[in-house]
């Protein structure tokens, strides 16, 4: 971030443009394989505090202006991490959903929606003693507000739009 702080600085460069780099170059970063995180209210915390100190950088504000954060986002625009993290991380679920069922990725997210839904995967199944851990599939829950069998029967009955490759690279 700080290599970036002649950009930041550059009058010549409009906001929008600032925060297409910063998009680019910082979040895209920041954000690598967050759909699969399984974050703390204090992992969010501080992903928010930095992505907050990276907008105020962007527009030069310095630490000693009273400016809110709402104010600060309401320029910029930008969406709050945790909102990105949450969309990221409810299409990975609807596309683990969507593939194939022989799939392995589609049969542990399968096995996962079955668990919640009371049907172990045999009948010697047994969970583990001591307190769960936090799972991927309770942060797609609380992400959602709905179970993930509802979520599952909404992917699936969504389907796959088109085809799997983009059109440019399909006539190659």
């Amino acid at each position: 971030m700080s290599a970036l702080h002649n950009i930041w600085k550059d009058r010549y460069l409009s906001i929008s443009t600032k925060i297409h780099i910063y998009q680019a170059l910082v979040q895209s970063v920041l954000l690598y394989a967050a759909e699969t995180w399984t974050l703390l209210a204090t992992d969010i915390k501080a992903l928010e505090a930095f992505h907050m100190k990276c907008q105020r950088q962007l527009l030069q504000i310095s630490w000693q202006k009273f400016i809110r954060n709402e104010e600060v986002a309401a320029t910029t625009s930008l969406p709050s991490i945790s909102e990105v993290i949450r969309r990221r991380r409810s299409a990975l679920f609807g596309h683990g959903a969507r593939l194939q069922q022989d799939v392995p990725a589609h049969k542990a997210l399968r096995c996962h929606v079955d668990l919640s839904l009371g049907r172990p995967p045999d009948d010697h199944w047994k969970r583990r003693p001591g307190r769960p851990r936090e799972r991927w599939i309770d942060q797609v829950r609380k992400d959602n507000g709905i179970p993930p069998a509802d979520l599952w029967r909404r992917a699936t009955s969504r389907g796959h739009r088109g085809t799997t490759l983009r059109p440019s690279l399909a006539t190659r």
